[in-house]
Protein backbone atom coordinates (compact mmCIF):
# COMPACT_ATOMS: atom_id res chain seq x y z
CA UNK A 1 0.00 0.00 0.00
CA UNK A 2 1.79 3.44 -1.28
CA UNK A 3 0.58 7.05 -0.03
CA UNK A 4 -0.56 7.92 -3.75
CA UNK A 5 -2.98 5.47 -3.51
CA UNK A 6 -4.34 6.39 0.50
CA UNK A 7 -4.39 9.80 -0.80
CA UNK A 8 -6.30 8.77 -4.48
CA UNK A 9 -8.90 6.98 -1.78
CA UNK A 10 -9.22 10.25 0.18
CA UNK A 11 -9.80 12.63 -2.76
CA UNK A 12 -12.13 10.31 -4.22
CA UNK A 13 -13.80 9.83 -1.05
CA UNK A 14 -14.61 13.07 -0.54
CA UNK A 15 -15.37 14.71 -3.62
CA UNK A 16 -17.42 11.34 -5.21
CA UNK A 17 -16.04 11.95 -8.24
CA UNK A 18 -13.29 11.24 -9.98
CA UNK A 19 -12.60 13.68 -12.07
CA UNK A 20 -12.24 16.57 -9.65
CA UNK A 21 -9.88 14.15 -7.44
CA UNK A 22 -7.52 14.04 -10.48
CA UNK A 23 -7.66 17.84 -10.44
CA UNK A 24 -7.34 18.19 -6.98
CA UNK A 25 -4.19 15.68 -7.18
CA UNK A 26 -2.67 17.01 -9.97
CA UNK A 27 -3.23 13.60 -11.47
CA UNK A 28 -4.62 12.60 -14.42
CA UNK A 29 -8.28 10.86 -14.42
CA UNK A 30 -6.74 7.88 -15.44
CA UNK A 31 -4.19 7.32 -12.88
CA UNK A 32 -5.79 8.04 -10.17
CA UNK A 33 -8.34 5.21 -11.70
CA UNK A 34 -5.63 3.21 -11.71
CA UNK A 35 -4.55 3.68 -7.87
CA UNK A 36 -7.98 2.91 -7.25
CA UNK A 37 -7.80 -0.43 -8.65
CA UNK A 38 -4.30 -1.21 -7.39
CA UNK A 39 -5.49 -0.67 -3.85
CA UNK A 40 -8.68 -2.93 -3.72
CA UNK A 41 -7.08 -5.32 -5.45
CA UNK A 42 -4.29 -5.16 -2.55
CA UNK A 43 -7.41 -5.12 0.24
CA UNK A 44 -9.43 -7.64 -1.74
CA UNK A 45 -12.40 -5.71 -1.70
CA UNK A 46 -14.71 -2.49 -3.68
CA UNK A 47 -13.91 0.64 -2.33
CA UNK A 48 -16.25 2.55 -4.55
CA UNK A 49 -19.72 1.84 -6.34
CA UNK A 50 -19.28 3.53 -9.69
CA UNK A 51 -21.43 3.83 -12.21
CA UNK A 52 -21.84 6.94 -15.44
CA UNK A 53 -23.93 8.86 -13.16
CA UNK A 54 -22.75 8.49 -10.13
CA UNK A 55 -19.62 7.24 -7.34
CA UNK A 56 -20.27 6.00 -4.13
CA UNK A 57 -18.63 4.47 -1.29
CA UNK A 58 -19.14 0.60 -0.30
CA UNK A 59 -19.82 -0.65 3.51
CA UNK A 60 -16.11 -1.31 3.06
CA UNK A 61 -14.96 2.20 1.58
CA UNK A 62 -16.18 3.86 4.51
CA UNK A 63 -14.45 2.00 6.84
CA UNK A 64 -11.20 2.10 5.65
CA UNK A 65 -12.18 5.73 4.70
CA UNK A 66 -12.53 6.39 8.77
CA UNK A 67 -9.38 4.17 9.56
CA UNK A 68 -6.97 5.38 6.81
CA UNK A 69 -7.48 9.21 8.26
CA UNK A 70 -5.40 8.15 11.28
CA UNK A 71 -2.64 6.69 8.36
CA UNK A 72 -2.68 10.41 6.69
CA UNK A 73 -2.69 12.45 10.42
CA UNK A 74 0.65 10.01 11.42
CA UNK A 75 2.28 10.47 8.25
CA UNK A 76 2.04 14.47 8.90
CA UNK A 77 2.77 13.54 12.33
CA UNK A 78 6.29 12.00 10.77
CA UNK A 79 7.37 14.64 8.23
CA UNK A 80 6.90 17.00 11.09
CA UNK A 81 9.21 15.16 13.71
CA UNK A 82 11.55 14.55 10.50
CA UNK A 83 11.67 18.43 9.79
CA UNK A 84 12.58 18.53 13.94
CA UNK A 85 14.91 16.29 14.27
CA UNK A 86 16.62 17.75 11.13
CA UNK A 87 17.19 21.38 13.01
CA UNK A 88 17.92 19.80 16.19
CA UNK A 89 14.36 20.28 17.84
CA UNK A 90 13.66 17.03 19.26
CA UNK A 91 16.00 13.94 20.28
CA UNK A 92 18.51 13.59 22.80
CA UNK A 93 21.79 15.13 23.31
CA UNK A 94 24.00 13.02 26.23
CA UNK A 95 26.24 15.66 27.90
CA UNK A 96 29.25 14.59 30.41
CA UNK A 97 30.47 17.01 32.95
CA UNK A 98 33.28 17.49 35.92
CA UNK A 99 32.07 18.50 39.19
CA UNK A 100 32.78 22.14 39.30
CA UNK A 101 31.13 22.29 35.74
CA UNK A 102 28.19 20.86 37.65
CA UNK A 103 28.15 24.08 39.54
CA UNK A 104 28.96 26.83 37.20
CA UNK A 105 28.39 26.20 34.18
CA UNK A 106 26.06 23.23 33.02
CA UNK A 107 22.78 24.28 35.21
CA UNK A 108 22.41 27.89 33.82
CA UNK A 109 23.29 26.12 29.73
CA UNK A 110 20.17 23.37 30.69
CA UNK A 111 18.13 26.35 31.53
CA UNK A 112 18.38 28.35 28.62
CA UNK A 113 18.59 25.08 26.20
CA UNK A 114 15.45 24.09 27.44
CA UNK A 115 13.65 27.25 26.94
CA UNK A 116 15.11 27.06 23.14
CA UNK A 117 14.76 23.61 22.53
CA UNK A 118 11.90 22.36 24.90
CA UNK A 119 11.24 18.54 23.19
CA UNK A 120 15.09 18.18 22.94
CA UNK A 121 15.66 15.76 26.42
CA UNK A 122 19.24 15.33 27.77
CA UNK A 123 21.29 12.91 29.79
CA UNK A 124 23.73 14.10 31.89
CA UNK A 125 26.72 11.95 33.00
CA UNK A 126 29.35 12.70 35.67
CA UNK A 127 32.52 11.94 34.82
CA UNK A 128 36.21 12.61 35.34
CA UNK A 129 37.91 14.29 32.49
CA UNK A 130 39.75 11.40 30.88
CA UNK A 131 36.66 9.00 31.06
CA UNK A 132 34.81 11.64 29.22
CA UNK A 133 37.74 11.39 26.44
CA UNK A 134 37.49 7.91 26.47
CA UNK A 135 32.98 8.40 26.48
CA UNK A 136 33.83 10.77 23.06
CA UNK A 137 35.69 8.53 21.57
CA UNK A 138 33.45 5.55 22.03
CA UNK A 139 30.36 7.86 20.67
CA UNK A 140 28.66 7.32 24.24
CA UNK A 141 28.44 11.02 24.99
CA UNK A 142 28.47 13.63 22.75
CA UNK A 143 29.46 16.84 24.37
CA UNK A 144 31.63 16.75 27.65
CA UNK A 145 33.32 19.59 29.95
CA UNK A 146 36.62 18.64 31.06
CA UNK A 147 39.71 20.31 33.05
CA UNK A 148 41.97 22.17 30.69
CA UNK A 149 44.71 21.62 29.93
CA UNK A 150 43.90 18.12 28.65
CA UNK A 151 46.97 16.26 26.90
CA UNK A 152 45.29 13.02 25.60
CA UNK A 153 42.17 14.62 23.70
CA UNK A 154 43.39 13.40 20.69
CA UNK A 155 41.85 14.83 17.58
CA UNK A 156 38.84 15.66 19.80
CA UNK A 157 37.94 20.09 19.87
CA UNK A 158 38.45 21.06 22.62
CA UNK A 159 37.37 25.05 23.66
CA UNK A 160 37.76 26.90 26.76
CA UNK A 161 34.62 28.26 28.35
CA UNK A 162 35.40 28.85 32.33
CA UNK A 163 37.96 30.26 33.89
CA UNK A 164 38.71 30.94 37.24
CA UNK A 165 41.66 31.72 39.84
CA UNK A 166 43.62 28.51 41.64
CA UNK A 167 44.09 29.24 45.31
CA UNK A 168 45.41 26.90 48.35
CA UNK A 169 43.91 24.95 50.46
CA UNK A 170 45.09 24.25 53.95
CA UNK A 171 43.92 22.32 56.87
CA UNK A 172 43.43 24.83 59.78
CA UNK A 173 46.08 23.76 61.67
CA UNK A 174 48.76 23.83 59.30
CA UNK A 175 51.60 26.57 60.31
CA UNK A 176 50.91 28.14 56.62
CA UNK A 177 47.27 28.93 57.65
CA UNK A 178 48.78 31.69 59.81
CA UNK A 179 50.03 34.10 56.60
CA UNK A 180 46.98 35.62 54.71
CA UNK A 181 49.96 35.82 51.91
CA UNK A 182 51.54 32.83 50.68
CA UNK A 183 53.45 32.25 47.81
CA UNK A 184 54.42 28.68 45.71
CA UNK A 185 57.97 28.65 47.35
CA UNK A 186 56.38 28.26 50.84
CA UNK A 187 55.37 25.23 49.76
CA UNK A 188 58.59 23.82 49.82
CA UNK A 189 59.03 20.10 51.22
CA UNK A 190 55.01 20.67 52.43
CA UNK A 191 53.09 17.10 52.34
CA UNK A 192 51.16 18.00 49.46
CA UNK A 193 47.64 16.59 47.99
CA UNK A 194 47.61 16.77 43.87
CA UNK A 195 44.36 15.88 41.56
CA UNK A 196 45.04 11.96 40.27
CA UNK A 197 47.04 12.28 36.80
CA UNK A 198 45.30 9.14 35.82
CA UNK A 199 41.64 10.95 35.95
CA UNK A 200 43.40 14.33 34.07
CA UNK A 201 46.26 14.24 33.11
CA UNK A 202 46.63 18.16 31.45
CA UNK A 203 45.66 19.50 34.50
CA UNK A 204 47.71 17.36 36.93
CA UNK A 205 50.66 18.35 35.28
CA UNK A 206 49.84 21.94 34.97
CA UNK A 207 50.00 21.87 39.07
CA UNK A 208 53.04 20.42 39.08
CA UNK A 209 54.62 21.76 36.85
CA UNK A 210 53.95 25.13 38.02
CA UNK A 211 55.52 24.01 41.06
CA UNK A 212 58.59 22.64 39.47
CA UNK A 213 59.17 25.86 37.90
CA UNK A 214 58.90 28.19 40.70
CA UNK A 215 61.93 25.80 41.97
CA UNK A 216 59.39 24.09 44.30
CA UNK A 217 59.74 20.04 45.41
CA UNK A 218 56.84 18.84 47.28
CA UNK A 219 57.66 16.70 50.50
CA UNK A 220 54.95 13.70 50.06
CA UNK A 221 52.47 13.93 47.37
CA UNK A 222 49.44 12.23 47.37
CA UNK A 223 46.95 11.53 44.95
CA UNK A 224 43.14 12.19 44.83
CA UNK A 225 40.34 11.11 42.66
CA UNK A 226 38.45 13.82 42.68
CA UNK A 227 38.46 17.24 43.84
CA UNK A 228 35.79 16.13 46.56
CA UNK A 229 38.22 13.47 47.72
CA UNK A 230 41.06 16.38 47.77
CA UNK A 231 39.35 18.21 49.80
CA UNK A 232 38.37 16.00 52.74
CA UNK A 233 41.83 15.21 52.61
CA UNK A 234 43.33 18.60 53.03
CA UNK A 235 40.11 18.76 56.33
CA UNK A 236 41.78 15.59 57.43
CA UNK A 237 44.69 17.33 57.89
CA UNK A 238 46.73 15.28 55.31
CA UNK A 239 47.91 17.84 53.22
CA UNK A 240 47.85 21.22 51.37
CA UNK A 241 46.28 21.38 47.79
CA UNK A 242 45.95 23.86 45.14
CA UNK A 243 42.60 23.50 43.32
CA UNK A 244 40.19 25.59 41.57
CA UNK A 245 38.39 28.16 43.75
CA UNK A 246 34.87 27.29 43.08
CA UNK A 247 35.98 24.41 45.11
CA UNK A 248 35.37 26.00 48.59
CA UNK A 249 31.27 25.25 48.13
CA UNK A 250 32.25 21.94 49.37
CA UNK A 251 32.19 23.61 52.35
CA UNK A 252 35.14 20.97 54.09
CA UNK A 253 35.16 21.94 58.13
CA UNK A 254 38.43 23.06 59.13
CA UNK A 255 39.84 24.10 55.60
CA UNK A 256 41.59 27.66 55.41
CA UNK A 257 41.72 29.12 51.74
CA UNK A 258 44.55 31.47 50.72
CA UNK A 259 45.29 33.33 47.44
CA UNK A 260 48.03 32.02 45.48
CA UNK A 261 50.07 34.26 42.85
CA UNK A 262 51.71 32.50 40.62
CA UNK A 263 49.22 30.39 39.20
CA UNK A 264 47.62 30.42 35.59
CA UNK A 265 44.02 30.65 35.90
CA UNK A 266 42.08 27.32 36.01
CA UNK A 267 39.70 26.42 32.86
CA UNK A 268 37.32 24.09 31.90
CA UNK A 269 37.21 23.29 27.91
CA UNK A 270 33.49 22.00 26.16
CA UNK A 271 35.19 18.95 23.95
CA UNK A 272 33.14 17.02 21.22
CA UNK A 273 34.23 15.03 17.82
CA UNK A 274 35.65 16.52 15.04
CA UNK A 275 33.23 14.51 12.88
CA UNK A 276 29.88 15.72 15.30
CA UNK A 277 26.94 16.06 13.36
CA UNK A 278 23.78 15.76 15.76
CA UNK A 279 21.90 19.11 15.17
CA UNK A 280 21.00 18.71 19.29
CA UNK A 281 24.34 18.89 20.32
CA UNK A 282 25.57 21.64 18.11
CA UNK A 283 22.76 23.76 19.06
CA UNK A 284 24.15 23.06 23.01
CA UNK A 285 27.46 23.41 22.23
CA UNK A 286 27.15 27.09 20.03
CA UNK A 287 25.06 28.01 23.08
CA UNK A 288 28.12 27.34 25.54
CA UNK A 289 30.05 28.81 23.12
CA UNK A 290 28.13 31.88 22.82
CA UNK A 291 27.67 32.17 26.93
CA UNK A 292 31.52 31.72 27.51
CA UNK A 293 32.42 35.07 25.37
CA UNK A 294 30.27 37.30 27.62
CA UNK A 295 32.55 35.38 30.78
CA UNK A 296 35.83 34.93 29.64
Amino acid sequence: MELIQIQSFIAVAELLHFGRAAERLHLSQSAVSQQIRLLEHELGVRLFDRSYKKTALTEAGKVFQKEVQDILQLVSMMKEEVKLAEKGFIGTVRIGFISTAAADIVPTLLERFRKERPKVSVELKHALTNEQISLLERRQIDVGFIRFPCINAGKLITKVVHREPFKLFLPASHPLAAYQKLALTALNDVTFLAYSRQNASGFHDLIMGALTQAGVEPGVVYEATDMYTLLAMVSAGIGVAIAPASVARYGQPDVVVRDLPGMPPSEIAIVYRADLSHPGALAFINLALAASKKML
